[in-house]
C-alpha cells in the first residue's frame, strides 16, 4: 500500500493532524484482536509506522463449546504472514480448572504455543467474573490451580496478560444506564448477583499474584481495571515493580481527568505504560477496518503528542503533549521491555 493509497482510507480532517505529528519511531499497539489473515490492515499498519501485538481470550462459558484452537490457528498464520508487523499471545481454558490434569494440560499446551512465538499469555475476566467451581464459588485469579501455570510462564521467560475485572459500572445498580457497553452485555452485571465477588477483592487476588510471582512480568489491560482511580493504580505499581498496565480502551478515561494530573502520572510511571487500543478485527470489510484502526491511532497519538485541542467522543479536549522521550517509552520502549520478542 502506497502512502497515497492510505491517506485515502483516512477521513480527510484527520490527514492535517497525521502529517503534523508522525512519529519518528515505529510505533506498538500492544493489546488488538487479529485472528485471521488481513493484508490490508497489515499493509496500513506497515505505512503509517505500526505494528501490534494479537492477544488471544478464551471467552467460553458454561458448556459453550471453544474456538480457541481456531483462534490461536488464526492468529498464527496472520502473524506468519506480516512480515515481523505482528506478534502474538496465547492463553487457556481455566473452565476445567478442578480437573487433576488441569495445570499439565495447559502448561503443555502453552509451551507448544510458544513454540510458535508467542511472546505472552493472557487471563481474562472470566475469571473473577463468571467461572464457577462445581460447588457454586466464583473462581479468583490467585486459586491454587494456577499456581504451577504461572510458575511455568515465569520460568519461561513469558509475561501474564491480565484482564481481570472491569470498570466500576459493572458492580453498579444502575449498569446499563451508566454503561453502553453493560447495556449490550449484561452478563457482565455482577450489582445483586449472590457471591460474586467485589471488584476489590478480584484486584487484591492479582496481586497476591505479583507478590507470590516477584519475578513474573504482568501487564494489567485496561489501566488494570483502575481506570476510573489513578491513585490506586499509583499505589499498586509503587507496591509491585513487577506490575505494568496498558491503555487499552481506556484512552478515554485519561481524556476526561485532569490534564496536569494525568500529565504527572504518565510522568512518574513513565516506565510502566503501554500503548494499546483493543482494536478488534471482526469479519466485515477489511478497508474500513483499516481505516478504523488508522483512524482511531491517529486521533489517541494525537492527544499523547500534541497540545493542541482536538475534538474527542464529542467533546473538545486538550491534548498532552508529551516529550519525544516519553512517548517513545510509552508507544515502543516499554513493549520491548515488558514483551520481550515482540516485534519491534
Amino acid at each position: 500500500m502506497t502512502r497515497r493509497q492510505l491517506f485515502a482510507l483516512i477521513p480527510a480532517a484527520a490527514l492535517p493532524r497525521l502529517r503534523a505529528a508522525e512519529a519518528g519511531f515505529v510505533r506498538i499497539d500492544t493489546h488488538t484482536h487479529i485472528h485471521r489473515k488481513a493484508p490490508v490492515l497489515l499493509a496500513a499498519m506497515g505505512t503509517a509506522g505500526w505494528k501490534g501485538l494479537s492477544i488471544c481470550d478464551s471467552r467460553a462459558m458454561g458448556d459453550e463449546p471453544s474456538g480457541l484452537a481456531e483462534m490461536i490457528r488464526g492468529t498464527v498464520e496472520a502473524c506468519r504472514e506480516s512480515g515481523g508487523r505482528l506478534s502474538w499471545a496465547t492463553t487457556f481454558d481455566a473452565r476445567d480448572f478442578e480437573s487433576r490434569e488441569f495445570a499439565d494440560r495447559v502448561i503443555a499446551g502453552l509451551g507448544r504455543d510458544c513454540e510458535q512465538g508467542a511472546v505472552g499469555v493472557k487471563i481474562w475476566k472470566n475469571i473473577g467474573m463468571g467461572i464457577r467451581s462445581k460447588s457454586g464459588e466464583y473462581l479468583m485469579p490467585d486459586n491454587a490451580a494456577f499456581t504451577p501455570i504461572f510458575d511455568a510462564i515465569q520460568r519461561a521467560g513469558k509475561t501474564l496478560i491480565a484482564h481481570l475485572a472491569d470498570p466500576n459500572a459493572s458492580w453498579s445498580p444502575h449498569a446499563s444506564l451508566e454503561s453502553a457497553y453493560l447495556k449490550s452485555h449484561p452478563e457482565w452485571i455482577v450489582y445483586g448477583r449472590p457471591g460474586a465477588p467485589a471488584k476489590e477483592a478480584i484486584l487484591a487476588a492479582r496481586d497476591r499474584i505479583l507478590e507470590r510471582h516477584p519475578k513474573l512480568r504482568v501487564i494489567g489491560c485496561h489501566l488494570g481495571s483502575n481506570e476510573e482511580d489513578l491513585d490506586r493504580l499509583g499505589k499498586r505499581l509503587d507496591a509491585h515493580p513487577n506490575f505494568a498496565v496498558d491503555v487499552a480502551a481506556r484512552v478515554r478515561f485519561l481524556a476526561r481527568e485532569d490534564r496536569e494530573r494525568v500529565r504527572q502520572f504518565l510522568l512518574k510511571y513513565a516506565d510502566r505504560i503501554l500503548y494499546a487500543t483493543d482494536f478488534t478485527l471482526g469479519a466485515g470489510n477489511d478497508d474500513r477496518a483499516a481505516q478504523s484502526f488508522l483512524a482511531q491511532h491517529d486521533q489517541e497519538w494525537s492527544f499523547f503528542s500534541t497540545g493542541g485541542t482536538l475534538g474527542y467522543r464529542g467533546r473538545e479536549i486538550q491534548g498532552l503533549a508529551l516529550s519525544e522521550k516519553l512517548l517513545r517509552k510509552i508507544f515502543h520502549d516499554n513493549a520491548a521491555r515488558w514483551l520481550p520478542g515482540i516485534a519491534a
